[in-house]
């Protein structure tokens, strides 16, 4: 029972970092149709912007503030400075092929994720460094039981869950979260409604790149960072966002927390060098059965 309550708690705050690296995927998908391969080198540079406030001496707190805004900066500018211009440009022979539209932006991503990494490598040396909790890292103890949690678990299952909250009511609530999904939904009927999609798409990136940055604040106290820490977390929150359905916001939360509860059970009942082999066999088990994702619709051609 113990072996299972602590794969359970484990996996439950794993699957919650999974579900926002998710989350900010398929918003950039949905918004811009580019799986953003750069989102965790983001993430990884403005976790190294809160790193080096800490040992400046500047609060755990203002760094994770002046993180989480930095990614939102740095997620706008990608897409500004970019993304818009790539897939904007006129008489260009590559842009008229369906194909290369959709190849060129994925292929700048991997660019900006060569290009932070070694950013990072310039101004820290690429050196690999501890990053601190905001809580005690050990086992909740409730008299002279310990549990199958720890308190950093608990901030990160309680950090995630307000982000989901909020991110549920501004898309459901507010005027601007509206328009994000009907722009993803219909860019052109949208555009025509008077909403400027192209400020809509930019907010995209911002949310995502803010996302990416919260899910490198949690997830690098349990590892060292370094410029390649956050690749791994790249490949399990695209491998959710399939799972869960890259057209559906809901079906990327559900991805992260079920690829975290098999992450966790393999590594609790088996060893972990089979978790990449259950990931993969997960994976297809997934497409096999349900190849639009868990909650993805089907994409529909009407003649």
């Amino acid at each position: 029972m113990t072996s299972f309550l602590t794969a359970f708690f484990s996996g439950t705050a794993q699957g919650a970092i999974y579900a926002l690296v998710s989350l900010g995927l398929v918003l950039v998908w949905r918004g811009a149709g580019v799986v953003n391969f750069a989102q965790m080198g983001q993430a990884m540079f403005t976790t190294y912007i809160a790193s080096q406030m800490i040992q400046n001496n500047y609060s755990y707190w203002t760094a994770f503030v002046v993180a989480l805004i930095c990614g939102a900066a740095l997620g706008a500018l990608v897409d500004l400075g970019l993304m818009r211009p790539l897939t904007s440009r006129k008489n260009s022979k590559l842009l008229n092929s369906q194909s290369m539209r959709t190849t060129i932006p994925v292929i700048a991503s991997l660019g900006i994720l060569g290009v932070l990494k070694s950013l990072a490598g310039i101004f820290w040396a690429g050196e690999e460094r501890g990053f601190p909790s905001p809580v005690a890292p050990n086992a909740i103890k409730i008299g002279e039981t310990n549990l199958a949690i720890t308190g950093f678990d608990l901030f990160v299952i309680g950090a995630v869950f307000i982000t989901l909250v909020l991110t549920t009511i501004f898309f459901t609530k507010t005027g601007m979260g509206l328009a994000m999904r009907a722009s993803a939904l219909n860019p052109e009927v949208t555009r025509l409604s008077g909403i400027k999609v192209g400020s809509v798409r930019t907010l995209g990136w911002a949310i995502s790149g803010t996302a990416s940055s919260l899910a490198g604040l949690l997830v690098t106290p349990r590892t060292n960072l370094s410029p390649n820490t956050l690749d791994l977390l790249l490949i399990v929150g695209f491998t959710a966002a399939v799972v869960g359905g890259l057209s559906s916001l809901m079906g990327s939360v559900l991805g992260g927390f079920i690829l975290g509860y098999v992450i966790s059970f393999v590594n609790v009942y088996s060893a972990p060098e089979n978790v990449f082999i259950a990931i993969l066999v997960f994976l297809l088990l997934a497409l096999f059965i349900r190849p639009q994702g868990i909650l993805g619709s089907k994409e529909v051609r009407r003649v």
